[in-house]
């Protein structure tokens, strides 16, 4: 079970140093709104459009227990404090012919709620739909797309719910894996089967 955790950690990792050095889009939320403050049913996004229902604009430390990843900065509760939960649409963005990985990092509501689920589309890439519970913790989502010829897109977050409690999102990001990613991955799949072979042994 261990070495099955140490995988997930070092995969994500990996792909997330990735997706910084080549980001074509990326955002924490952390310059979003007052330093330290959270704001109920936000609209005023830098990169984003709240297109229909709300959101809240989330910082950590909050008075709702609520955390972010990392402990620290901002996320948004897709589900806002009006009763119609929230569809969060991106800028537009150019890409170019090529693999590019979506990602970002969602948890459950964190306030004991109902499981809550959300569609994730990427222009028409992309499309899946989540379902998390309340405890679910924090988890980077990676998923690779290919582009055949230049195309304008968008991210779209769209939220299901009337209950003012929503997934959490954090870290959202398009890029382009870095050559070097992928052999960086396979040492450390190495390190892990030599690990593996030493705690057989």
């Amino acid at each position: 079970m261990q070495m099955k955790y140490f995988a997930a950690i070092i995969i994500s990792s990996l792909f997330t140093a990735g997706a910084q050095a080549n980001a074509i889009f990326q955002d924490d939320f952390d310059s979003e709104g007052t330093a330290g403050e959270s704001v109920l049913n936000y609209d005023n996004f830098a990169n984003w459009t709240v297109s229909e229902g709300t959101v809240d604009l989330i910082a950590d430390p909050n008075d709702w227990g609520i955390s972010c990843v990392g402990g620290t900065g901002k996320c948004v509760d897709l589900d806002g404090s009006r009763n119609n939960a929230g569809t969060l649409l991106s800028n537009e963005f150019t890409l170019g012919a090529g693999t590019y990985s979506l990602m970002f990092d969602i948890s459950g509501n964190q306030r004991n709620g109902s499981n809550d689920t959300m569609q994730v589309m990427l222009g028409g890439f992309l499309s899946e739909s989540f379902e998390l519970a309340a405890s679910d913790p924090w988890q980077t989502i990676v998923r690779s797309f290919t582009v055949m010829t230049e195309t304008t897109s968008f991210i779209s977050f769209n939220h299901d719910g009337r209950d003012n409690i929503g997934i959490m999102l954090d870290n959202v990001s398009v890029a382009v894996p870095e050559p070097g990613t992928l052999a960086l991955l396979s040492l450390g799949l190495l390190g892990l089967g030599a690990a593996r072979r030493r705690k057989s042994a």
